[in-house]
């Protein structure tokens, strides 16, 4: 949707200097926004637009950092403080009546913008602290979950398959609403299992679990190739699959590695679907290799299989991994993968 009033709009803005960001902020708010709004164009589309433009030298991002900034202080001029300490505080805090309690304390403390960056920063970091105590875990908000070591209290140690219960309490939590029957196919020490249990917040959750070899009298033993889930069809609300190793073939040749994956989750989403309620979420624990051939990018094909069923994406999680390998860096090899995706799936009314 490029014309010429909003490419020359687009000019303006970029004569501005790129450290004059109230400025950048104040063209924004009282010059770019009218016309967007006039033309129905929501500020994603805008900022798109925008950048769009040969030689636009402002991120996306940052057009957003400076409409917040001139947006929470028009009356910069008449402030007290520095003006980097007002950006600090449009970027950083989203709550007014936290922003003028720093802004207060900034000035009584005569702080620098460095120890106001801390305090935000400690602040935020307590509130995390608090959060996790709140739920009885390390609970996630946004879409890369990061966790040093898996919390003892869930799962077996030493089983083959063990994930970290935090991965699958923040998936509980995002994904499945309260009162919801959960299935776990593919169970292996329990770990779902131990989430409800142990974290009260979760009471209310009912769960089935499965596997081929059940390490505790709560998992139910199940072949999911030969006997499928013995689950009744659109009873469950949410559905956790952790893929196992037997997924992953050891075989060199990719055109083949990604055809036996096909296979073997295609019976898992057919039976997964069938007992999945309308509007009920499944999520898959699912990780890409990389070999000598190429890369196995197993992730796009769980993607490729629900596109082409009834559902929408309903989220895209990152889980890195930290690599133990050694490495022989005169020697070229491929990359190697350290990211595990959780993919989530919403199962959508039949047409």
């Amino acid at each position: 949707m490029k014309n010429d009033a909003l490419q020359k709009l687009a000019e303006r803005l970029n004569s501005l200097s790129v450290d004059s960001f109230w400025d950048v902020g104040k063209f924004i708010v009282e010059k770019i926004l009218p016309y967007a709004k006039s033309n129905r164009l929501s500020e994603e589309e805008l900022y798109k637009v925008l950048s769009s433009y040969p030689g636009f030298k402002f991120q996306a991002s940052l057009l957003k950092q400076c409409q917040a900034y001139f947006t929470y202080y028009p009356d910069l001029k008449k402030r007290r403080l520095p003006e980097n300490f007002y950006f600090e505080l449009a970027t950083r805090v989203t709550d007014d009546d936290r922003r003028k309690t720093y802004e207060k304390a900034a000035i009584q403390g005569k702080w620098t913008v460095g120890e106001l960056r801390k305090k935000i920063r400690e602040d935020s970091l307590m509130e995390k602290e608090a959060e996790r105590t709140k739920f009885g875990f390390d609970l996630k908000n946004t879409n890369v979950w990061s966790f040093e070591v898996a919390d003892p209290r869930f799962g077996k140690p030493g089983q083959k398959g063990r994930i970290p219960g935090q991965i699958i309490a923040n998936a509980i939590y995002h994904y499945s609403n309260p009162g919801a029957f959960i299935v776990d196919p593919f169970a292996a020490g329990g770990t779902l299992g131990d989430v409800i249990d142990k974290i009260t917040y979760f009471h209310d959750r009912r769960y089935k679990l499965y596997d081929t070899a059940p390490s505790d009298e709560r998992i139910s033993q199940n072949n999911i190739f030969l006997t499928g889930i013995p689950v009744e069809s659109n009873s469950a609300d949410y559905v956790f699959l952790a893929l196992p190793d037997e997924f992953y073939s050891g075989t060199e040749d990719l055109t083949v590695a990604l055809s036996n994956f096909r296979m073997k989750f295609k019976t898992v989403y057919r039976e997964a679907n069938r007992i999945l309620k309308t509007k009920g979420d499944i999520s898959v624990l699912v990780a890409p290799q990389a070999g000598e051939t190429g890369l196995a990018d197993y992730p796009f094909e769980v993607q490729r299989i629900f596109a082409e069923g009834n559902y929408k994406t309903a989220g895209k999680v990152y889980l890195p991994e930290r690599s133990t390998r050694r490495f022989n860096y005169f020697e070229r090899k491929p990359l190697v993968v350290e990211m595990t995706e959780l993919l989530t799936f919403e199962k959508q009314p039949a047409e």
